[in-house]
């Protein structure tokens, strides 16, 4: 027997770890609603709408979130767990898509680098593709909520990041 539980942490498979994590994170996860993500669109909306329209203004971050805010409909925790949910599940949607457009360039090409590097992609996309993780941690339900309407939210965190990341 170990000395402390800590001493042989790093025997366990870290897969094992992360899904026990999750699950445990799931237990903290707002169960996210067709209305609350109408909500959030609604929001995001708002905030592009003046945003992007907005001069450099030393308010336009704080005035786009309180019209977004409003638009919503939603109290700011339900806003803020529901966006943590669709950045995540986003973010990853999004970057599946960059790997598969790669992957299609690389593999109209014949040279070893290109071969190799388009079995890597396969790998990432592969990984990309599996949201079995986000179910894990925010729920099956809300995950099948999401796929209903990928392309519009990708769309969305399209326009947020460039938004958000603008100098």
């Amino acid at each position: 027997m170990s000395r402390s539980m800590f001493d042989d942490i790093d025997t366990a498979p870290s897969g094992l770890m992360e899904a026990a994590d999750s699950r445990t994170l799931r237990l903290s996860a707002h169960p996210l609603t067709e209305s609350e993500l109408e909500g959030l669109v609604r929001y995001q909306e708002a905030f592009l709408g003046h945003i992007e329209q907005a001069t450099v203004a030393h308010d336009a971050f704080a005035r786009a979130h309180e019209l977004g805010l409003k638009a919503s409909g939603l109290e700011l925790k339900v806003l803020e767990l529901a966006n943590a949910l669709v950045r995540a599940y986003c973010g990853q949607r999004w970057t599946a898509r960059k790997v598969r457009t790669r992957l299609a360039e690389l593999e109209t090409q014949t040279d070893a680098a290109s071969v190799e590097k388009a079995r890597r992609a396969r790998d990432e996309l592969g990984r990309l593709e599996h949201l079995e993780p986000l179910a894990r941690r925010y729920g099956q339900q809300a995950i099948d909520l999401l796929n209903q309407h990928e392309d519009r939210l990708v769309a969305l965190h399209t326009r947020m990041q460039k938004a958000l990341t603008r100098a």
